[in-house]
């Protein structure tokens, strides 16, 4: 008797193992295929790691880096919605976006390209490479003073900060009114700076806790460090500054 084409023994996946492999990494998408072995095996199913790796390819579930995201108690969610349907169709054209950053030295750009099958050539990386802090503000009429400083920025240098480059564009620029977005650091949030804001006639427009960083002044800072990697490529702190 001769064999049909594609014939043979029987596949010892069954559709039963199949579900079992398909429902436990729907439960769990961190199960191994040791663990799923064990699953199996407890069913009455001893296949082999091999045979339970190809069947969970065969299902779509491949492995990758997991994806992580903000834990947020179910009060702040509340909050964010109703927070975002209020301004969903605010212009924002009276709001000054701020926040401050760390730049550093660095003269190669993240990636670059090389031939196939040919070692990558080595980049030069400092151990310690020298860093500056920044503070600036952006807004649909114009930016802020660029305030660059080291060590480490507390309440008292947050307000010094505020008052020579903050004040004078609010005076200049927004004299109708205004908001300000600063994020939740607690040197923001610190008695000493929201007195100072108070006095100084500046509104601070909150945002929720545990909100995403909805700062457009993150494109700046981006877009600000591909640059410095690109084009100014600095290796001391006078070329960076």
């Amino acid at each position: 008797m001769l064999q049909q084409p594609g014939s043979g023994p029987p596949s010892k996946v069954t559709e039963e193992v199949r579900q079992i492999v398909d429902s436990q990494m729907d439960v769990d998408d961190e199960t191994t295929a040791y663990q799923l072995h064990a699953l199996l095996v407890m069913n009455g199913y001893n296949l082999s790691l091999r045979t339970i790796l190809r069947c969970r390819t065969s299902l779509g579930w491949t492995f990758r880096g997991s994806a992580y995201c903000q834990l947020i108690r179910e009060e702040n969610k509340r909050k964010r919605l109703e927070w975002a349907l209020e301004f969903k169709d605010d212009e924002f054209m009276d709001v000054i976006y701020t926040d401050e950053r760390t730049l550093q030295t660095e003269s190669h750009r993240r990636h670059c390209c090389r031939k196939k099958n040919h070692p990558p050539r080595l980049k030069p990386k400092p151990k310690h490479p020298t860093k500056v802090h920044v503070w600036a503000g952006i807004s649909r009429r114009g930016s802020t003073g660029i305030c660059i400083f080291d060590g480490i920025m507390n309440r008292f240098l947050y307000m010094e900060i505020l008052e020579k480059t903050l004040l004078p564009f609010i005076r200049d620029v927004y004299p109708d009114g205004h908001r300000l977005m600063a994020d939740n650091d607690p040197k923001h949030t610190s008695k000493d700076a929201l007195k100072f804001l108070e006095e100084n006639g500046v509104y601070w427009w909150r945002t929720p806790a545990e909100s995403p960083d909805m700062n457009p002044i993150e494109n700046l800072w981006h877009e600000l460090k591909e640059y410095i990697r690109r084009e100014v490529k600095p290796k001391t702190k006078d070329q960076l500054v």
